[in-house]
C-alpha cells in the first residue's frame, strides 16, 4: 500500500508542506456524483483525503462520454462506484458514502456540518436550493459546476456572495429552465458563439429531458474546482457568484 507522502510527491516545490496538510484535512461534500466524478478522483490525485458522496442515480451508458465510470460500472449506484475508485487511487481515503437521493434536510444539514467544501450538481430540485442557502449561512464555500458546450463553468457561493435566488430574482426554477436562465443571468463573460447557441437552442431544450454536454467540459470543471479549493486553502481570493469561471478552449480568437 502507498504512502500518503509517495502519492503527492510531485507536488513538492509547487505545494509548499502547509498547503498540502490542509489539503489532506479537508473534507469535500460531493452533493450529486456524475458530474462532479471527475472532480473527486483529481482532488484525489491532489491528495484530498476525506469525502462525503450522496447519489442515489445508477450509472448509465450516456454517463460514459463525460463521468468517470466504467463499462463495469453500468448498474451501480453512482456513489458506491466513485467511493471505490477513489479507494483505487488512495486506499487510505476515508470515504463516506450515501446511495440514496437526498431528501431529507436534517440529513443535509448533518453533512454540511461537517465538512468544509460543498460541490452542488443536484438537479434543480428544492434541496438543491436548500444545500446552497444552508452551506453560505454556516460559512461554508460550495463550488456550483454547469457543462456550457465545450467550456468548463463554475459559480462560486461564498458566504458574503449573492445566492442562487438572488441570481435568479426570487425564481424558483426547475429542469432545463433553471440551467437556461441561470446562464442569462451569467452570460456577460461568455463568448459571441457561445451566445449563439443557446439562443438558437433556448426553446428546443425546454422541450428536452436533457441538457447536451461533453466531456472536455467535465475535465476542465474539475480542473477549475480543485484549483478553487487549494486557492482558498492558500488564502487567495477567487471570483464569487455570480460572476462565473469560465474556462473555454474552444473559444474564437
Amino acid at each position: 500500500m502507498i504512502k500518503y507522502s509517495e502519492l503527492v510527491l510531485r507536488h513538492k516545490k509547487i505545494f509548499p508542506l502547509f498547503l498540502q496538510k490542509k489539503i489532506k484535512k479537508t473534507k469535500i461534500f460531493f452533493l450529486g456524483c456524475g458530474l462532479s466524478s471527475q472532480v473527486a478522483l483529481l482532488a484525489t490525485r491532489t491528495g484530498f483525503n476525506n469525502f462525503i458522496l450522496i447519489d442515489g442515480d445508477k450509472v448509465e451508458a450516456h454517463n460514459l462520454n463525460r463521468q468517470s465510470f466504467r463499462y463495469k460500472h453500468l448498474g451501480q449506484n453512482k456513489a458506491q462506484a466513485l467511493a471505490s475508485m477513489i479507494k483505487d487511487i488512495n486506499p487510505k481515503a476515508k470515504v463516506e458514502f450515501y446511495p440514496i437521493f437526498l431528501k431529507d434536510k436534517k440529513l443535509a444539514m448533518q453533512l454540511i456540518d461537517k465538512s468544509d467544501i460543498i460541490i452542488n450538481t443536484a438537479d434543480p430540485n428544492e434541496i438543491m436550493y436548500f444545500v446552497n442557502d444552508y452551506s453560505q449561512k454556516t460559512g461554508k464555500t460550495v463550488f456550483f459546476p454547469l457543462n456550457v458546450l465545450w467550456g468548463g463553468y463554475v459559480l462560486v457561493f461564498t458566504p458574503d456572495s449573492l445566492t442562487l435566488k438572488e441570481i435568479l430574482k426570487g425564481k424558483i426554477l426547475k429542469g432545463n429552465k433553471f440551467y437556461l436562465n441561470l446562464l442569462e443571468k451569467t452570460f456577460s463573460t461568455f463568448p459571441s458563439s457561445l451566445l449563439r447557441f443557446y439562443k438558437k437552442m433556448g426553446k428546443e431544450l425546454l422541450k428536452e429531458s436533457y441538457f447536451p454536454q461533453l466531456g472536455t467540459a467535465t475535465f476542465l470543471n474539475a480542473s477549475i474546482i480543485v484549483s478553487g479549493i487549494i486557492k482558498l486553502l492558500s488564502g487567495k481570493k477567487i471570483k464569487k457568484a455570480p460572476q462565473p469561471i469560465f474556462l473555454d478552449l474552444w473559444e474564437e480568437v
